[in-house]
């Protein structure tokens, strides 16, 4: 994520420093130099406004798996934690039934 917005923080600053560059070094009256510096302006601002726009959703779609993928990890982890004490009491039942101390039984992989 950080290097699409890297190079995209490049790329505008490319086409910036570029179009600026043009139109400062164009032989034309101040008025129309500063007429196309205000129409490059008002592009790149409209560009770069629609850049940050695919990020945000970009980040915003990432963000949502994200969250998913964390409560999915969550749920199957609580799933595991609750076999295990299932187990756990079981396993001391079983004991006391029979009269003997509980021992904590290893815990598996599931």
């Amino acid at each position: 994520m950080r290097k699409l917005e890297s190079n995209l923080l490049a790329l505008m600053a490319g086409v910036a420093i570029g179009a600026l560059a043009g139109v400062l070094f164009a032989p034309d009256k101040g008025e129309k130099t500063r007429e196309r510096i205000a129409d490059t302006s008002a592009r790149l601002r409209k560009d770069l406004e629609e850049k940050a726009s695919e990020l945000k959703k970009e980040i915003t779609r990432k963000s949502a798996e994200l969250k998913k993928e964390l409560e999915e990890q969550i749920e199957t982890s609580k799933s595991k934690l609750t076999k295990f004490a299932e187990q756990l009491i079981a396993s001391a039942k079983e004991a006391i039934s029979n009269g003997k101390k509980p021992e904590v039984p290893q815990k598996t992989e599931a």
